[in-house]
This record gives C-alpha cells, sequence and structure tokens, in this order.
C-alpha cells in the first residue's frame, strides 16, 4: 500500500515536471513570432514577459490571432504597425463601486507636468524631437527652441526621447512633483530603420497639410552644384515647387511669385535669398540646424506672404568642445568653427563662405588686356560673401539668451576703357564703368524664459537691412592733337532700401498632452526707400560747357502688426484638430489696412498606419517685390502696399491621406486648391529699371487661381533611400486691364516628376542621385504678321507696314524639361581623427540641352518659324573638405 502510494506520488511529480518543463514563457513565445513571422517586438523593458503562456498553440493562428491568444488576461496591451509589433502597459479602468470617504483621498492620483529640453552631446536643442510616455502612450513634440512639456498622473513612467538620425534614449521619472529633465541624444547616422509613427513631425502624425522638415542630412546629400550644398535647391525638389529659370534658385510654390515666400532666419525676415542672380542660395548650409517648410496648411503663427514659409534655424554652437570645418570648391570655399566661450553656459558659432570668381577673373583680364593687340581694355569682377555668427549663453535650466547675426552681399564691376592713342592726328578715349551690390544684413537677439512647466516664452528683437544699389558712369572724349573738340560725362546712381525694426513675442503653453496653445504678436516698422537717383550729365566743347543735374527720392514708412492664436487638440485617439486666427495691421501714410486671417486643419487616423487630413488657410501680403525679370537682380526693389492699392490676400483649401504600410514605405497624396486676389504687375513698362516714383498708379489688379494634386513617396532600407514625387498642377492668372480671360502663368508646369536616391556604398563611399522632369515653360509669341494701318489716317493700305500680333499671354509652351544629377563623397578618417570628404558632382549628368526660351525668326522666302535657344550643358564641379 505504501509502495503505491510513492509509486504514484512520483508519477504526478514527474508529469507535473514534464509540464512545466514544456510550458514556455510569454517572451520565449515573443522570440517565436519574431522569427518565424519576421516581426519586430517594440517595449518596455519593465514589462511582465516572463511569465508562463497556457494558452493553445500560435503555431497555425494568424499574427492577430496569435498577438489576441498570447495576451489575453494579461495586463499588456498592443497594437501592429507594419512589421513592427507595439507593447505597453495597460490603463487600469477606475472602479465604478463606491469606497470609503477616507480610501478614496488617498486613492487619488494628481497630475504632474515633466519638462525640459532635448539637445545633443554638445548641447545643441533638437528641433521636433519626439517625447513619449510609453506606459500610457501620451506624447508630445519640442519647439523651435527644443522645449517639451507633458502632464501625466503620478507615478513611475518610462519616457522615451527619439530625434531622427539619433540613438532613442529612456528614462524611469517618477513624478511626484514637476519634473524638469534634459534628455541628451547621442547622434547615429547609421540607425538601419526609423518607425514613422514614433516620429510627431511626421507627415502621418502632424495635424497641418504641406509641411515638410528638412535636418542636416536632408541638405547634405552627396550633391552640390558648384561645390556649395543648396538648401533652395532641395526645396525645389518637393512637390507642388516650380524652380523657375534653369540653374537658378527659384522657388514657385502653387503657383505663386517669387516675392510671396517668406523667409525667416531666426526669426528675422530675408528679402534677399539668391547670390549671383539666382546661381546660389544665401543660405550656408555649415551653419543651417533645422529647416520648417509649408506650402498648405499654414499654422497661425505665421503670416505676411500668400505661397509659403520657409523657417530656417542656424546652430548654436557646441558648449562643450571646439571643432569646424573648412572646404574649397569649384567657385567657393568655406569655414565654419564653433566652441564654448564658458564651458556648458556660453558657446559660439561662425561660418563664413565667399567665392573667389574675382581671384580667377582679375588675373585673367590683366592675361587678355596685355596679350591683345586691341586698344579696347576689359574688366570684370564679381565675388559674394556669408557671414553668420552666433553667441549663445545659458543662464539657468529656464532662461537662455541669444544673439545670431547674418550678413550677404554680392558686388559686380565692370571696366571698358579705350584709349586711341596710336594715331597722330587725334586721340579718342572712352570710359564705361558699371558697379553692383547688393545683399542682406540681419540681426536677432532672442531670449527665451520658461515660466512654468506648462509656459514657455521667446521674445525677439530684429533688425533687418537690404540695400540694391547699382552705378553707371560713361566719359568720353575726342580731341585733335591739343586741342580738344568734344568732352562729355554721364552718371548715373539707383539705390533701393528696406530698414526694418521690430520684435517678435512667442507662448507656448501646453495645459495638457492633449492641448497645446500658442500666442503671439509681431511687430514691424519699415523703412521703404525704392529708387533713390542721382543723375549727372556733363557736355564741353569748344562752344561752351553744358551740366545738368537730376535727383529724386521716394520714401515709405510704413508699420506692421500681427496678433496670433493658435490651438491644437488631440480630440481622442483619432481625431485632432488645430485651429487658429491671425488678426494683421498694416498703416502707411494715414491709410490703415485691416484683416482676420481664419486658419483651421484637422485629422482623422482611424490606424496607426493611416491618416486623412484637411485645412483651410487665408493669409494677407502687405510687401510687394517690382521686377520685369525672372533672374534676381540689383535693379528689382521692394515696396509696400499703398493707399490708392488693396494687399494681396489669398485662400487655400488642401486635403490628404497618409499611408505606411510599413516602417520603410510612406506614402501620400495631397490635393489644393487656391484662389489668389489684388495680385499686382506692372501695366506697361519693360525697361530694367521700372520707375518706383508713382508706381502704385501704374498698376493692375489681377487674380489668380491655382489647384493640383501631389503624389509623394519615400522609402528606408538599410543603406538605400528613395524619395519620389509627382505634381499635376494648373496655373493661371487674369488681369482684366491687360486681357479679358484666363491664361497660363508662365511656370505652368503641367506635370512635375522627381525621383532621388541616397545610398551608402560603403562606410566611406556615399552616392545621390536625382532625376527631375516637368513640362515646359510658357513664353509669349506672336500668332500672326499682318499689315498695320498708318497714322495719321488716310493714306493708302499699300504704304502700311507689318507687325506681329500677340492673342493670348504665355500661349506658347517650350519642350519638357529633364536632367540628372549625381554626386558622390568619399570620406577619410586621419589619424588624428580628422574627418575629409571629397566631393565630385555632375549637373545634368547625360548633357540634355533644356530649352532656355524661343523666338519667331523669318526666312529669305518670308516663312516663319520658331527657334530654340538652349545652352546649358553638364557642369562638374568638386569641393574638399576637412573637419577637425
Amino acid at each position: 500500500m505504501k509502495l503505491r502510494k510513492c509509486v504514484l506520488l512520483f508519477f504526478l511529480l514527474f508529469v507535473s515536471l514534464v509540464i512545466t518543463a514544456k510550458a514556455k514563457t510569454m517572451r520565449q513565445q515573443i522570440e517565436w513570432l519574431r522569427n518565424e513571422r519576421k516581426m519586430n517586438f517594440v517595449y518596455d523593458s519593465s514589462l511582465p514577459l516572463d511569465r508562463p503562456y497556457k494558452g493553445k498553440s500560435l503555431q497555425n493562428m494568424t499574427i492577430q490571432q496569435a498577438l489576441q491568444s498570447l495576451f489575453a488576461n494579461s495586463e499588456i496591451d498592443f497594437s501592429i504597425i507594419g512589421d513592427y509589433i507595439m507593447l505597453k502597459q495597460k490603463t487600469e479602468a477606475k472602479p465604478s463601486v463606491h469606497t470609503p470617504h477616507h480610501k478614496e483621498q488617498n486613492d487619488i492620483k494628481h497630475n504632474y507636468t515633466l519638462s525640459g529640453f532635448a539637445e545633443d552631446v554638445n548641447g545643441e536643442r533638437l528641433i521636433n524631437a519626439t517625447i513619449q510616455d510609453m506606459n500610457t502612450g501620451l506624447a508630445t513634440m519640442t519647439n523651435s527652441s527644443g522645449f517639451f512639456s507633458i502632464t501625466l498622473q503620478e507615478g513611475t513612467h518610462n519616457i522615451r526621447c527619439g530625434y531622427i538620425g539619433f540613438d532613442d534614449k529612456q528614462e524611469k521619472v517618477n513624478l511626484k512633483s514637476n519634473v524638469h529633465l534634459n534628455f541628451i541624444l547621442k547622434e547615429n547616422a547609421n540607425i538601419k530603420e526609423i518607425v514613422i509613427t514614433a516620429d510627431l513631425n511626421s507627415p502621418l502624425m502632424t495635424t497641418q497639410t504641406g509641411k515638410h522638415s528638412f535636418g542636416r542630412q536632408d541638405i547634405k546629400t552627396g550633391y552640390a552644384l558648384l561645390s556649395s550644398p543648396d538648401i533652395i535647391k532641395t526645396l525645389q525638389r518637393s512637390s507642388g515647387v516650380a524652380s523657375g529659370v534653369e540653374l537658378t534658385s527659384g522657388l514657385y510654390v502653387h503657383g505663386g511669385n517669387n516675392d510671396e515666400n517668406l523667409f525667416l532666419i531666426d526669426g528675422s525676415p530675408l528679402y534677399q535669398v539668391n547670390h549671383a542672380l539666382g546661381l546660389f542660395s544665401a543660405f550656408n548650409s555649415d551653419v543651417v540646424k533645422n529647416i520648417d517648410f509649408y506650402k498648405g496648411g499654414f499654422p497661425a503663427r505665421y503670416g505676411g506672404r500668400l505661397s509659403s514659409v520657409v523657417d530656417v534655424r542656424t546652430d548654436d554652437g557646441d558648449l562643450n568642445h571646439y571643432h569646424g570645418s573648412y572646404r574649397l570648391g569649384l567657385l567657393d570655399g568655406s569655414l565654419q568653427f564653433e566652441g564654448p566661450i564658458r564651458k556648458g553656459k556660453t558657446s559660439f558659432n561662425f561660418g563664413l563662405r565667399r567665392s573667389w570668381i574675382d581671384l580667377l577673373s582679375r588675373p585673367a583680364f590683366a592675361l587678355y588686356n596685355k596679350s591683345s593687340s586691341s586698344e579696347d581694355k576689359l574688366n570684370l569682377c564679381y565675388f559674394f560673401h556669408d557671414l553668420n555668427a552666433k553667441i549663445t549663453n545659458i543662464f539657468d535650466n529656464r532662461n537662455r539668451m541669444s544673439l545670431s547675426v547674418y550678413s550677404g552681399e554680392d558686388k559686380m564691376s565692370t571696366k571698358d576703357e579705350y584709349n586711341d592713342s596710336y594715331s597722330t592726328s587725334n586721340n579718342d578715349k572712352d570710359l564705361t564703368k558699371n558697379e553692383f551690390n547688393w545683399g542682406n544684413f540681419n540681426m536677432a537677439l532672442l531670449f527665451e524664459h520658461q515660466f512654468s512647466p506648462k509656459l514657455f516664452a521667446n521674445f525677439n528683437a530684429v533688425y533687418t537691412y537690404n540695400i540694391s544699389r547699382y552705378k553707371s558712369q560713361e566719359d568720353n572724349s575726342y580731341n585733335n592733337g591739343s586741342n580738344v573738340i568734344n568732352e562729355s560725362h554721364y552718371e548715373h546712381e539707383y539705390k533701393s532700401s528696406i530698414r526694418d525694426y521690430g520684435y517678435r513675442m512667442s507662448f507656448d503653453y501646453r495645459p495638457s498632452p492633449h492641448h497645446h496653445i500658442r500666442l503671439g504678436n509681431d511687430f514691424t516698422w519699415h523703412f521703404f526707400k525704392p529708387q533713390t537717383r542721382n543723375l549727372i550729365n556733363s557736355y564741353d566743347n569748344s562752344t561752351g560747357k553744358d551740366t545738368t543735374s537730376m535727383s529724386s527720392k521716394n520714401n515709405y514708412p510704413a508699420r506692421e502688426c500681427s496678433i496670433y492664436a493658435e490651438d491644437e487638440m488631440i480630440i481622442n485617439n483619432h481625431w485632432s484638430i488645430n485651429t487658429g486666427i491671425n488678426a494683421s495691421l498694416f498703416s502707411i501714410h494715414g491709410k490703415t489696412f485691416t484683416n482676420l486671417n481664419p486658419r483651421f486643419a484637422m485629422k482623422y487616423q482611424p490606424y496607426n498606419n493611416l491618416s486623412f487630413k484637411a485645412s483651410y488657410t487665408s493669409m494677407t501680403q502687405y510687401v510687394h517685390k517690382i521686377s520685369n525679370s525672372f533672374l534676381e537682380l540689383p535693379t528689382d526693389y521692394w515696396v509696400p502696399t499703398t493707399e490708392i492699392l488693396h494687399p494681396m490676400n489669398s485662400w487655400q483649401l488642401t486635403a490628404g491621406a497618409y499611408f505606411q504600410p510599413d516602417t520603410r514605405w510612406l506614402i501620400s497624396l495631397e490635393a489644393y486648391y487656391k484662389h489668389s486676389n489684388h495680385l499686382l504687375q506692372y501695366a506697361s513698362w519693360s525697361g530694367i529699371e521700372p520707375p518706383a516714383a508713382k508706381w502704385d498708379k501704374m498698376m493692375m489688379d489681377g487674380k489668380g487661381r491655382f489647384y493640383g494634386m501631389e503624389l509623394d513617396a519615400s522609402y528606408k532600407s538599410g543603406n538605400l533611400q528613395l524619395r519620389g514625387s509627382y505634381t499635376l498642377s494648373w496655373n493661371q492668372r487674369k488681369y482684366a486691364d491687360f486681357y479679358p480671360e484666363w491664361y497660363f502663368d508662365k511656370f505652368d508646369n503641367r506635370h512635375k516628376i522627381d525621383v532621388s536616391a541616397h545610398w551608402q556604398i560603403t562606410h566611406s563611399i556615399s552616392a545621390f542621385a536625382d532625376w527631375t522632369f516637368h513640362s515646359g515653360n510658357h513664353i509669349t509669341i506672336p500668332t500672326q504678321y499682318v499689315p498695320m494701318p498708318n497714322v495719321p489716317e488716310g493714306k493708302p493700305l499699300e504704304n502700311s507696314t507689318s507687325d506681329f500680333i500677340y492673342e493670348k499671354p504665355n500661349n506658347f509652351k517650350l519642350p519638357n524639361y529633364h536632367r540628372l544629377d549625381i554626386g558622390f563623397d568619399f570620406h577619410h578618417v586621419t589619424k588624428h581623427n580628422h574627418e575629409r570628404i571629397f566631393n565630385i558632382s555632375f549637373y545634368n549628368a547625360y548633357c540634355h540641352l533644356n530649352s532656355m526660351f524661343a523666338e519667331v525668326k523669318q526666312k529669305q522666302d518670308g516663312h516663319f518659324y520658331i527657334k530654340n535657344h538652349a545652352y546649358i550643358p553638364v557642369i562638374p564641379s568638386f569641393s574638399y573638405t576637412i573637419k577637425f
């Protein structure tokens, strides 16, 4: 009997051991799913995954059924995002049964606020970083100062900070009171995959439509036209953007003109954004930290332009170490240096870029003039420079101040001298000189203050100076032996300038993770001085001397003020909205204009990897750029709305769908319709210097309608990144005084395709390629050649002349445009740990000559034909960079 009991006890013990041995834990089942189903799991290490799993076998289940069975009756919740499975702790429901009063008091949990900054290891603030509570899923994003604020229930939370191109960092925080915490992230350029849904700044997650953010990795792709990476040309690759004339840094967004883009550098407006007539942009990529580009749903905090906002932020400088770089390129060079003034407290950042075209042209023309037998001596000199300087001081965790300075200038001079000193009978002298210079000087003093864990504020004092100057001189003399027969002197000087004094105040208030309020006020005192002119004409001969002198000045002081309020709310897991209003006032010569511009954006996200958005935006613009060319000429000038004109305004509707099928892909489709009123254009002037005196009486008031759709896709896997976009658009204008019907805009490019690839071939070699295609630009050509009546009337018809008839503006489309740009970076690290980068790039790599313009020509037999002009071949460039 005893023996039977012992055997039975042993048998039961053996069976229980076998069953226990075969019972797998939840963690082991997760590992099996990872290996068999090729799924990736993302979870916090504190989750209780070592508990045994007692459910059915997962082998024949779908992934959804397997996860439901695995986590049934547990406190773990899951969500599937592409190839990723996100695990988090379930939020416990509040008990509905009544408990004693003293127990209720003990169980009440208070809310506290976690706030701070996201920075890199050098103390540089990170813009648009994502801060997420892994327990509840609540998340927020850092602002333009790198500040975040999130209010959570008291208790222990696992907080994750993520930023593209950097390693994530998690901190366990026990909230018993308000906590200030700074996240220090380490850069990691070798991150293989990016979970877009973990990035609140991705198009899938933001509430705004038409927003794109660009960091250093987006600008410095490995391709650089004429040795310098170009920010404007990076923006040109975006859908919905036309580039204008070949090689130039034009930006025509959703049909708008070049002057309808608001460019800000550290909060200060920039009027002249190009060098070399548009060949280079005015932004030095060595010092740029982040760019926010808006082309659709504009937040209420931006105003003053109709088409786009380009908000550029520069680096503050390393608070702990000295380092920098210098670059030698085909046409320019640059130097960048940064480091601490007081370690951990005060930093500086300095960047200088200068072209050396003048260093090449001066000796070239000197050799030409010396070797030439001609009496005509020529000289040409041109250069530009950019200077960025910034000093940042951290007083404490709540106060910070920075002074940012930008200076950019172009200078060009020509000289043509003719001296006929070889003739014994006479001595002719002709001298023609031209001098151009144009540019900007910007200064911004920024003070940042954290009033409370939920309230953050910026106070910015700004100064802007923009100038364009042109001076020409002609001297002619003719003498016979020692007797002067005649002598003339002509001098013409032109100057246009803008001075802006202003301030910007902005308040960032986050009462809860679902609620984000922005308030602010901007004020600018403008001083426009378009076309101050001086003219001297002197003539001297044997009969006497005659001199005339003329001068004219134009002065337009104006005041511009705006107040805005913006409220972004997350209603639930599926819905979020952003509502706001921008109220503006513009006063000039006793006339005051006021406008209210409402803004509304809405997002519906039925699934984690799919969202739908729509927005409505109203914009007003009070300043205009007067130009008769699509190049950036020094004779262009800015003028304000006057008492006899209306401010330009527009409204825009945008809607889109955004889809992430897996972690590697992001696809979006947006459609827009924009209508603009009071667009200004000169009525009848074709000279290079449009008149500024009474300019507002020579303007036509017109309308514009612009609509289309944009398809964007991006793919990233391992060392390969692909981007592609397609734009289908219609851009039309109507000026009743000019033409009674709607006609196509010059840059109405019906179809635009842009495909780019970035491939990290090896650790030291990377390649970039971009292929762009768009329908040809529009030009105006005559459609008839007919006899014209003579004036006065009554003359016979056979004596009449013939002329061209232009039936419709922009009635001819140039051939389709396409080109391929490629670039290669070769990296090498020296024994002193200095990185060397050699770049070689090719513009228009397969040398397709794209049409610049066309003209109507007549054959000898009287027939007419169209002659196309195309000039730009393949352009190679190189640069050599050393980082130290």
